[in-house]
């Protein structure tokens, strides 16, 4: 049975946010004052119950017509849009709102809705016992079920703690797993949970961050341990790609790219030139910068490019080969840094293919190389299992070596510098698995990091695995996260 002293150690969750607990906690009737006024205010939002009655509320508000939200100040029940709250806390510093359709409390301080247990206590308490409810002392130590209540609280900001899988809508295995990557990635958390895409006030039709967002939410906030269905992400993935439409079987990295794009592309103030160096969220996260150095081979003349990158793609039949005809044997196992260093190596053009403006514009031998000029929070590799020529089309089965953590500092285009190593590594948080033919029967799997755990994603199937079994598996893409996003490098 929780204790008293059990609840004062966890009194720092008893309010929704500091300056909640500021509000609450003054003397002489101020925090009781503020209680009344947030029953008065849920009162006068909610819809009248006779019927014939108009649902209009003080200062001509009328809670159930709005499409978009209303905010009612607690403080001196004036009325104003998501945009106007900010100007009206600088001028008069009340900080508390009730938004007018699911009569929640928003926090201008904080930027964000708040709960707070006591007054979602007052919110459900009868009328006439509303306000001798607030006068009540915040602990009842003679109730059990209520110290049972505080012991348990948390401050985190959902109280979803298990995993759940999603359902196959048909062919659907390529959204699955690049969606349970998304939703256990503890940066794309934090933005979706928090105050990120706002989809009431998004006025973008099939809004593709408003479906995420939704898988977030739904994801999160259901105590159900059945999967659920992304439903409305793959109707709005229709409606956006007409190469996506339909029940054929999709590739997953493609997806990815389509994904992030949306994503992007829905954050306003975003550049559709990433070249401008986007200030968005998902450009940030996602994207990255590529080098491409070409070296003219007579005179020395460099030619450099950069490009935006949201993945790598590595080449696995290349290095395969360079094994094979290095003496290694055609069974040596091919390792993901293998992979890395053949991306970033040295390459010969062909003769003709570079006009060095060194040489006059004349076509020369050259060299070209790729590094990495800037990477990314989520960095997603794809390995490319497939070789395609004239005749055929094959497929590298087997596993390829990748480690749990990785240094991507060789493979930027400061490869020697003396720069802090531990802001280049990467924590490896999801792999993406292909089995079947290259042409039918692939069914997709993903197995990801929740917590110290490893679990396996199989449509609404779900597994615990162990880390040996991750690393012996025949992934396709593989998902890392920057390990200290305070020391990440600028590139």
């Amino acid at each position: 049975m929780a204790s008293v002293a059990c609840v004062s150690l966890l009194s720092e969750a008893e309010f929704g946010c500091e300056h909640l607990t500021a509000q609450l906690s003054q003397d002489g009737g101020a925090g009781d004052q503020f209680r009344a006024s947030f029953i008065k205010t849920h009162n006068a939002l909610a819809p009248r119950s006779r019927s014939g009655e108009s649902a209009t509320t003080q200062k001509g508000l009328r809670a159930t017509t709005f499409l978009k939200p209303k905010y009612m100040c607690l403080t001196c029940s004036d009325v104003f849009v998501n945009g106007d709250r900010k100007a009206h806390t600088d001028k008069t510093g009340h900080q508390f709102y009730m938004e007018s359709r699911s009569r929640t409390l928003f926090c201008q301080g904080c930027g964000d809705f708040v709960y707070d247990y006591g007054l979602e206590r007052l919110r459900s308490s009868k009328a006439e016992s509303t306000l001798k409810l607030a006068q009540k002392r915040r602990f009842s130590e003679s109730s059990t079920d209520e110290l049972y209540v505080r012991s348990n609280a948390n401050k985190r900001s959902c109280a979803k703690q298990g995993v759940r899988g999603l359902f196959n809508l048909g062919q659907t295995c390529y959204l699955n797993v690049i969606l349970q990557t998304l939703l256990h990635d503890p940066i794309l958390n934090t933005y979706f949970l928090g105050s990120g895409h706002q989809s009431h006030d998004c006025t973008l039709s099939d809004c593709i961050a408003c479906a995420v967002a939704e898988a977030f939410a739904d994801f999160n906030s259901s105590d159900k341990a059945e999967g659920f269905a992304a439903l409305n992400l793959l109707l709005a993935s229709w409606r956006s790609s007409s190469a996506l439409a339909g029940y054929q079987q999709q590739d997953a990295h493609e997806y990815y790219q389509f994904l992030v794009d949306k994503l992007h592309s829905s954050t306003d103030g975003h550049h559709e030139n990433h070249e401008k160096g986007c200030p968005c969220f998902f450009h940030k996260t996602f994207y990255g910068k590529l080098r491409s150095s070409v070296t003219c081979d007579k005179c020395g003349n460099v030619t450099r490019t950069d490009d935006p990158m949201v993945d790598l793609s590595l080449d696995v039949q290349v290095q395969a080969k360079k094994r094979a005809m290095g003496g290694a044997g055609a069974s040596s196992t091919p390792t993901l840094s293998g992979c890395l260093e053949s991306f970033t190596s040295p390459e010969k053009l062909m003769a003709g293919v570079y006009n060095c403006s060194g040489c006059g514009g004349s076509a020369q031998k050259a060299t070209k190389q790729l590094r990495i000029k800037k990477l990314p929070a989520i960095l997603c590799m794809q390995l490319k299992r497939y070789e395609h020529t004239f005749s055929v089309s094959e497929k590298l089965e087997g596993r390829i070596d990748f480690p749990m953590s990785i240094n991507m500092l060789p493979y930027t285009t400061n490869p020697n510098s003396r720069a802090d190593k531990s802001r280049y590594i990467y924590d490896l948080s999801s792999a993406v698995v292909h089995k079947g033919k290259l042409d039918a029967g692939i069914t997709t799997s993903t197995a990801g990091r929740v917590m110290r755990f490893w679990i396996l994603f199989n449509d609404d199937q779900v597994t615990s695995v162990t880390e040996a079994d991750v690393l012996s598996a025949d992934a396709y893409l593989l998902f890392y996260n920057l390990r200290s996003l305070a020391g990440a490098p600028s590139q």
